[in-house]
């Protein structure tokens, strides 16, 4: 799948056969040393270990693996635990599971109610980075830099957001209008600085490039899904798997830029090596 003409270098996908049939969403842990996967449903969450191989479980919880944050030093993970049992709507709680010993402690705060849950969980992860960006509950993008919380609506107030991304330079925001059906690039004020087309699920591999998934369905099912990088201009664009071959959905790229990790629809995780040129 090499090409000396492309503009990022692929590998063929290498299937990670121990991490078995339930790890979705990956995500790299910043040492990119370890993958965090979950269940389709975000429930539980496990690691594998990607010189070792082994897999171990975090934790069982409902809704652990939906807004999982792993901490700058790769050895804290703060999730979130969904309770049913008192209440149809579910009760959130927050943890903190050390990756070394796997021992969970819960979240205490007098303030909890009134903190917003992602400042939450990174100020409890130790996460220095001054600025972070991400989704309210009003489907909203927020910026959050230097202790301050800004609105931004870059497609219009009317907009709905999703799968929101700052770059790794924090100095863009990739993301996607949900009623539009596109993605886009903006900075910091909210100016949107280009299209990135039908991309899902997005991801940056770098300050250039972004990629995500290009997936169909058949109004039930996904039945075609590839992963693609596009430079953060809109201006190149390359498949990065085969749209026909596996169906490859929600990438996630090492923090070297180097590799892309994804699941297939049916829970399987491949990692491929890439090259930025």
């Amino acid at each position: 799948m090499c090409s000396a003409a492309q503009k990022i270098e692929v590998k063929e996908p290498q299937l990670i056969k121990e991490a078995g049939t339930a790890a979705f969403y990956p995500k790299f842990t910043p040492d990119g040393k370890t993958l965090l996967l979950t269940s389709q449903d975000y429930s539980g969450l496990k690691t594998i270990n990607l010189e070792t191989r082994k897999v171990e479980i975090l934790t069982t919880a409902p809704g652990a693996g939906w807004n999982a944050v792993i901490s700058d030093d790769s050895k804290t993970v703060c999730f979130e635990k969904m309770d049913f049992s008192s209440d149809p709507w579910g009760v959130k709680t927050f943890h903190t599971v050390d990756l070394a010993s796997k021992q969970i402690q819960p979240v205490m705060s007098p303030q909890i109610v009134e903190v917003k849950p992602l400042t939450l969980m990174r100020a409890k992860a130790a996460i220095q980075s001054p600025a972070v960006a991400f989704v309210n509950e009003d489907l909203k993008i927020v910026l959050e830099k230097d202790g301050k919380q800004t609105i931004l609506t870059p497609n219009g107030a009317d907009e709905t957001y999703i799968w929101v991304e700052l770059s790794p330079d924090g100095k863009k925001i990739a993301y996607f209008a949900s009623s539009m059906n596109e993605a886009f690039v903006c900075d910091l004020s909210g100016k949107v600085l280009a299209s990135l087309g039908e991309l899902r699920a997005l991801q940056w591999l770098n300050n250039k490039w972004v990629i995500g998934m290009n997936d169909l369905d058949d109004g039930h099912t996904v039945t075609k899904s590839n992963i693609v990088g596009i430079t953060a201009d809109g201006k190149v664009k390359q498949a990065l798997t085969d749209p026909d071959g596996l169906v490859a959905m929600f990438p996630a790229a090492s923090p070297a830029g180097d590799k892309i990790a994804f699941n297939t629809l049916e829970g399987k995780l491949y990692i491929m090596d890439v090259v930025v040129k």
